[in-house]
């Protein structure tokens, strides 16, 4: 047999017990061996009484890919507002002139970047507040991408009063009643 595959370890025959002493032998009574030396000493460094009320203790630091996966927590609302702003500016953009899309593109690009300047002033603020003010950890960004949902979808029914031809049939459903 190939000797680098064996695990097995020669072990040195042990002495059995023998029986106890016939006369340290009690009924009842199990024999209880001293405890073993100590050998670290508790030392207190403040009197007794005395409080430490200065510095603060410092929270361990998340690692970057849970930071990552709780950054994501919440995310469908913001996908949810994403997908409300553009039917919407589909719509508003499918009622303009045929030539350029540009300044209607420009818009929704403005729209987007200032949902993302709010998240990032959302997530500080919550920083600064949660964690430094009131010393709690976050656990999801859930509050930030509710709030950028609600954001998105907001802008973008905002563009539907623009589109003529949805406000006129508003108006027939609405007068037929």
């Amino acid at each position: 047999m190939n000797e680098s595959l064996d695990r097995t370890q020669e072990m040195l025959p042990q002495r059995m017990p023998t029986k106890p002493d016939p006369r340290e032998f009690r009924k009842g009574v199990a024999p209880v061996s001293p405890p073993p030396p100590t050998t670290l000493r508790m030392r207190p460094e403040l009197p007794t009484g005395q409080i430490v009320t200065s510095g603060h203790l410092k929270q361990p630091k998340l690692p970057l890919r849970r930071r990552l996966r709780n950054l994501r927590t919440g995310g469908r609302f913001s996908l949810f507002g994403a997908a409300v702003l553009l039917v919407c500016w589909t719509l508003w953009a499918a009622q303009s002139p045929r030539g350029s899309l540009v300044n209607e593109a420009l818009i929704l690009v403005l729209i987007v970047a200032v949902a993302v300047g709010l998240f990032g002033v959302s997530r500080l603020v919550g920083g600064i507040v949660l964690e430094k003010m009131l010393k709690r950890t976050r656990r999801s960004a859930r509050l930030s991408h509710l709030a950028i949902g609600a954001f998105l979808a907001l802008a973008g029914v905002s563009l539907l009063p623009q589109v003529e031809w949805l406000i006129n049939a508003w108006n027939e459903v609405r007068g037929m009643r």
